[in-house]
């Protein structure tokens, strides 16, 4: 499908293929590629996330914050850790790595999550996919490094900051 229009139903069938595509896919291999959805240039990581999030708003100013982030580790791209409000993700070295491999990582951390207890289960992360889908953070931006050891380090910035002790996702 041609995703450079900006008319409202060309975004519409992608944000359902995205739902599609996630619905129908399965966890592969750590070091796999998880490839949900080719995407034009501007939505890399906003059509990924948008199926999760029905308020996100992709700003500038966040996306020249995370670039700031992550190229500060350029040089030991495993150095970098989450932080309250930024997601990470560290793509293994001779793998191409997109925006929504990712997304669709921190987004299967959704099976780690019970929303009666508002916890992981144990020994299991789920923070990334509750501080994409968390309720306040209004707006998010991101950024993609090339790491001197052959990795790919992308970072997101939310805000407000989520995962905010005792309180829900949504």
């Amino acid at each position: 499908m041609e995703c450079s229009s900006r008319t409202s139903s060309r975004l519409s069938w992608c944000l359902v293929l995205v739902g599609v595509v996630l619905l129908a896919s399965s966890p592969g291999s750590a070091a796999a590629p998880r490839r949900l959805l080719q995407t034009c240039v501007g939505q890399d990581f906003d059509v990924p996330h948008a199926h999760l999030r029905a308020k996100n708003n992709y700003t500038q100013e966040l996306s020249d914050r995370a670039a700031a982030w992550v190229a500060q580790f350029k040089d030991n791209c495993a150095a970098a850790a989450p932080a309250a409000g930024i997601n990470v993700f560290l793509g293994p070295a001779g793998a191409t790595w997109l925006p929504s491999d990712a997304v669709a990582a921190w987004a299967e951390e959704e099976q780690h999550f019970d929303y009666g207890s508002n916890t992981c289960a144990d020994g299991k992360g789920c923070g990334r996919y509750t501080q994409m889908v968390w309720r306040n953070s209004k707006e998010f931006g991101c950024a993609t490094v090339d790491c001197a050891s052959g990795e790919t380090l992308m970072a997101c910035h939310y805000e407000p900051q989520g995962n905010v002790m005792g309180q829900k996702p949504f």
